[in-house]
């Protein structure tokens, strides 16, 4: 007999006794997606399953239309913000993907990153331009993409209404809403571990092994998109241990997983001497390890906030006990798969140091998929926790001011008639540079704090904490400014506040994004005190010294004779991301 075959019969009996006492929904053991290759057959297929064990039927045009108008609404919704400007991280990506599709690998060693979002949108930016509007799209598409995805995972392992709810769950994903129109990974980051989680759960906890090839091809290209990646496959790691103590045939789940993660491990081994001499460079200067309350705090805001998680959980909660009163089930044992990969990144990410919200994309499908089960079986009160959940976290604010995220090109439009080719712009926050390059007119030169920027497209992150440290604006820049020819220009950019015109012996400001800036003394600062302070709070220190550099470097201008202040640009109050004032000199 054939052992898959077995495998699934006696699992459509296991969840047939769960269906009967979760309201109807079609858990079908063999509810998921069999052969073929073709996107819209697959989708079609997954659709088709009826309530309870029976062969495949055709797809209700209801189910299709309701999917198409599903990711319309969405589509308008979220497509809203495409027109925003570029923050610094936007204009890191669109500097990165400027270059030569052959050399992003190699500068990426600069970077941190894995190289295939930055690869992907070369291609995009190839075809459809740098614009905002089209890098916004390419992220947009990704977004899109994430809720027939959702539909597709949680109706083939959990039945119809699963799958619905799960659509509904990543459409209103206050997460996906934001990051779907940023021209960064991760709207694509949630669409790929969207596929991970659920082919894992197909190929090892439903013992489905065709789709064994499309876990690994997901899961290497997560990690390949995001080092967040890794950590979910560490958690799918871990998760195998409850699959090998529930399912009886151990010996074939072994070898599945062997081959499985040695296939992903092939597959990334390519990538990993780039990122071990990544792992070796100070490449986040900016990063400070979370708090645990501070996680927490990021984790109910992907759900929409306090008040959401608590209708949410709610209703969530009495559909898992459903799932649970079979504890050896296979549904019980893939919502325990799910929170355990869930719980493991989110471990990673604290143990790990580098944390920020936005990395929350790798835990995004999971925790969509756990809440789908739940409300799926949870009867009239799941039903109206899910209302509450659309009404809180629908998107249905009103357009927003471009400069929503940054006014860097605000900044750009006003200095650009005045610049020339060979002026100087100096960016003592030296992941500016990119954003600026892409507004601001070619045939420019560019440098931060401590030097000359020798390409202005991309940040080197390496020992760039040293640099700041240790280089001062005194030392480093005369020769620069020196080398202007009278009538030229030197343009500063800095966060807003950081810079005076008259020496203080201290500066403080306002924090830059969500980190609280120390006093920092601004001529007497010495290597010494930077390092201790640095392993106390090194975000703190960074954002800091960046504005004693700003300061610093305005003081050398004001105090040039040969240098007038001719024009100052002062940011909305309204800007969320990337705040810059600028300062437009020229050389008499």
């Amino acid at each position: 007999m054939n052992p898959e075959r077995s495998t699934g019969r006696s699992q459509e009996v296991d969840e047939g006794v769960e269906r009967g006492a979760s309201n109807g929904d079609s858990s079908n053991g063999e509810s998921s997606l069999a052969g073929g290759t073709d996107g819209l057959a697959l989708l079609a297929r997954a659709l088709s399953r009826p309530a309870g064990p029976g062969p495949l039927r055709r797809v209700s045009l209801w189910d299709l239309a309701a999917l198409l108008a599903l990711v319309a609404v969405v589509a308008l919704l979220w497509g809203r913000a495409v027109h925003t400007w570029y923050w610094l991280d936007e204009g890191i990506s669109v500097g990165i993907a400027s270059h030569r599709l052959a050399d992003i690998p190699t500068l990426l060693r600069q970077d941190g990153a894995p190289p295939l979002y930055y690869l992907l949108l070369h291609v995009w930016m190839s075809a459809f331009g740098p614009s905002e509007v089209s890098t916004h799209a390419f992220s947009l598409m990704f977004g899109l993409a994430a809720v027939p995805a959702a539909l597709w995972a949680g109706w083939s392992l959990f039945g119809r209404r699963t799958g619905w709810i799960c659509a509904v769950l990543a459409a209103l994903s206050p997460y996906l809403a934001f990051y779907a129109t940023e021209t960064r990974m991760y709207s694509l980051v949630v669409f790929l571990s969207l596929l991970a989680t659920a082919t894992f759960a197909h190929g090892f906890v439903f013992g489905r092994r065709r789709y064994l090839p499309a876990f690994v091809v997901a899961l290497a290209l997560l990690m390949y998109a995001h080092n967040w990646g890794l950590l979910l496959a560490v958690g799918a790691a871990v998760a195998l241990v409850p699959c090998v103590v529930l399912r009886p045939d151990r010996r074939r789940l072994l070898a599945d997983a062997a081959l499985a993660f040695g296939a992903v491990g092939l597959l990334y081994l390519p990538w990993l001497p780039t990122l071990i001499y990544q792992r070796s460079q100070d490449l986040q200067p900016w990063a400070d390890k979370p708090v645990l309350l501070e996680m927490r705090a990021d984790v109910i805001t992907l759900v929409g906030g306090g008040e959401v998680l608590v209708a949410l959980g709610l209703g969530t909660a009495a559909g898992l006990a459903m799932v649970f009163r079979r504890p050896w089930g296979r549904n019980a044992l893939a919502v325990t798969v799910m929170a355990v990969m869930a719980f493991v990144v989110l471990v990673g990410g604290w143990r790990s140091g580098v944390f920020a919200y936005r990395y929350l994309a790798a835990v995004v499908s999971p925790i969509i998929l756990l809440l789908a089960v739940g409300l799926a079986r949870g009867g009239r009160t799941a039903l109206a926790a899910l209302w509450v959940a659309a009404f809180l976290t629908v998107p249905i604010g009103t357009r927003g001011p471009q400069y929503t995220k940054s006014n860097a090109r605000a900044v750009a439009e006003q200095v650009s008639p005045l610049l020339r080719a060979n002026d100087l712009v100096i960016a003592p926050d030296f992941e500016m540079v990119p954003m600026f390059a892409h507004y601001l007119p070619s045939g420019l030169r560019y440098a931060t704090s401590s030097g000359p920027v020798p390409d202005e497209d991309i940040v080197d992150w390496r020992d760039s904490m040293d640099r700041l440290t240790n280089v001062e604006p005194s030392g480093a820049l005369p020769t620069l400014l020196d080398d202007l020819s009278p009538g030229a220009h030197a343009l500063l950019l800095c966060p807003p506040g950081a810079v005076a015109t008259e020496r203080t012996g201290l500066t403080q400001s306002e924090p830059a994004d969500d980190d609280q800036t120390p006093l920092v003394e601004d001529s007497k600062t010495s290597p010494t005190d930077v390092s201790q302070a640095i392993a106390l709070k090194p975000g703190a220190v960074f954002h800091g010294l960046i504005r004693v550099r700003c300061s610093q470097v305005n003081t050398l201008l004001l105090t040039d004779p040969r240098f007038r202040l001719d024009k100052t640009v002062a940011p909305p109050a309204e800007v969320r991301n990337t705040s810059v004032e600028a300062f437009l000199l020229t050389k008499l």
